[in-house]
């Protein structure tokens, strides 16, 4: 089963941010790991900028490496 990608709307795309730890959280596994575009729906774009985010709140404390 495929999943929808919320980040399909333009406009959405602008809630991609470091800071945004809740929207990150659900991109991220219970162990830490980055989930794969296989579970998210994320296109490639989209995949590379959130991983990018989720790496800089990780190096700015906001993110812990592992739970």
């Amino acid at each position: 089963m495929k999943k929808k990608n919320i980040f399909q709307d333009a406009e959405n795309l602008q809630y991609i941010n470091r800071k945004a730890v809740s929207l990150l959280k659900n991109f991220v596994t219970r162990f830490g790991e980055i989930k794969p575009r296989k579970y998210t729906g994320n296109t490639v774009k989209i995949q590379k900028k959130v991983k990018n985010e989720i790496i800089r709140a990780r190096e700015i404390g906001v993110l812990p490496y592992t739970k």
